[in-house]
């Protein structure tokens, strides 16, 4: 609705009025966002990985040993998580599944904290015209250094990169099984209802379903690139007792105040065993 306004009156003002009602919209905006209380967003977090028994010591150490910070603004907190469900997990050697690849630099991140588990790891092929007409790849140039930093991230033992259109995902590994799948592909439907079912077709009874970009926002008005429509899709298979969602705020940052992403944590509700107090 913002940009949509934004264009009307770019079109419809004078240039020099158009700017001043700009620099008004951008100061109000930063006044509200200083004033926002990230501390709430912070315990909020918090106090959701104390709800699972989710050693933060540990999760504030092994981030600082991979040269990351905890209280990064920038980093998702995804990261965070995926530390903390291996209190979950019991270390054991599982089944990791990432539904979007993107530059391979999650993937790297997750191959190094489940060392002894093996990650898969999918994306469409480079040749497939939604990858090239999607994050500036139609640029020769720029798809190449794609490319080479995917490979270099993706360069580990325990990671197996497949080309695949995440479509398919039930069909190619129907004879495997995942304890964790992480859904980082496309928002938007139809796409993102289909890798969240296909997911849930592969998981183990008692595996564990994050979905990055979630917008709780019913009336939040979807993007090129993200959309509501996740979340939608999830509190429709929590209204009908297949799973157990809980929300994690995705970024502790100012921007929250405008627009606030989460990720979920979900697993199937006859089995949701994370050792609530």
């Amino acid at each position: 609705m913002i940009k949509i306004t934004k264009q009307i009156l770019k079109k419809a003002l004078p240039f020099f009025i158009y700017n001043i009602i700009k620099i008004i919209y951008k100061f109000l905006k930063d006044y509200k966002s200083r004033n926002y209380d990230l501390l709430k967003d912070l315990e909020y977090n918090e106090n959701l990985f104390k709800k699972f028994n989710i050693n933060i010591s540990k999760i504030k150490l092994k981030l600082n040993s991979l040269n990351l910070s905890y209280e990064n603004e920038q980093l998702s907190w995804h990261y965070h998580l995926f530390i903390g469900l291996k209190d979950y997990f019991k270390n054991q050697k599982i089944n990791i599944l990432e539904i979007g690849t993107h530059d391979g630099k999650f993937t790297n991140f997750i191959s190094k904290i489940y060392s002894n588990c093996q990650i898969t790891t999918i994306d469409l092929d480079e040749s497939d015209k939604i990858f090239i007409n999607t994050y500036n790849r139609d640029d020769k140039k720029k798809l190449n250094q794609f490319l080479k930093l995917r490979k270099n991230n993706l360069n580990r033992y325990n990671i197996n990169f497949v080309k695949l259109n995440s479509i398919n995902i039930e069909k190619y590994f129907h004879k495997k099984k995942f304890d964790l799948i992480w859904v980082d592909g496309d928002h938007l439907n139809p796409q993102v209802t289909i890798d969240i079912v296909n997911s849930l077709a592969l998981l183990n009874n008692k595996g564990v379903i994050c979905t990055d970009d979630v917008i709780m926002d019913t009336k939040f008005k979807k993007s090129k690139y993200i959309s509501n429509e996740s979340f939608l899709t999830l509190k429709h298979f929590e209204n009908n007792k297949m799973l157990k969602n809980y929300y994690l705020i995705k970024r502790i940052i100012k921007s929250n105040f405008f627009e606030k992403k989460y990720i979920s944590i979900s697993t199937f509700n006859n089995n949701f065993k994370f050792p609530i107090n």
